[in-house]
């Protein structure tokens, strides 16, 4: 099925979109919880208000994807296709995602929670997690370079084994990039 300048509004989809494609659509409310997507494509794409918990995503184009107000819940990225991957997430929720080994150059995670989701050897350079919360979120061996993590909250990351040239940083949080160095601070 072919999907082209739509607007899908608090849609319950049937529980198989294999091989669907989705150009210019919008959703919003809509529930993709347990769907399987399975080469599916979604060119600049917007999604407000969705839900994507434990949807399969195996070879999934995702390309030019907005989510915004969205959850999206032990989903393995990894699985996707990677060629053209651009991804932007604002003021949604990401909880146990899998984006490991992914080219993420310049995505957005703005505003997010960004809860216990693995980056490993994931590159995120220019990527922007400006004011988003990353409770129990690993970042290993991840490309970090000129990232933005302004005003992000409770990330955990070490410098000797991230990438992080360039990369910003606020106070107070940032102090908490010396405990990977065994630095202690003392009031």
């Amino acid at each position: 099925m072919e999907y082209e300048d739509e607007t899908f509004t608090r849609e319950n989809f049937p529980k198989n979109l294999q091989g669907s494609s989705f150009l210019s659509v919008r959703f919003e409310g809509c529930d993709f919880s347990g769907l399987d997507l399975r080469k599916a494509r979604f060119f600049q794409c917007a999604f407000s208000g969705c839900n994507w918990t434990t949807t399969k995503v195996q070879d999934v184009r995702l390309q030019e994807v907005h989510m915004v107000d969205s959850k999206c819940m032990g989903i393995d990225f990894t699985v996707v296709d990677p060629s053209f991957l651009q991804l932007s997430f604002e003021k949604s929720l990401l909880s146990g995602c899998n984006f490991s080994g992914l080219i993420l150059k310049k995505s957005r995670f703005v505003e997010c929670r960004v809860k216990e989701c693995h980056f490993v050897e994931t590159n995120l350079e220019e990527s922007d997690f400006q004011k988003s919360t990353l409770t129990g979120t690993l970042f290993h061996h991840a490309n970090l370079k000129k990232a933005n993590f302004q005003e992000a909250k409770e990330y955990q990351i070490n410098p000797l084994n991230n990438s992080l040239n360039k990369a910003k940083f606020s106070l107070p949080e940032a102090v908490g990039l010396l405990e990977g160095l065994g630095v202690m601070i003392q009031s």
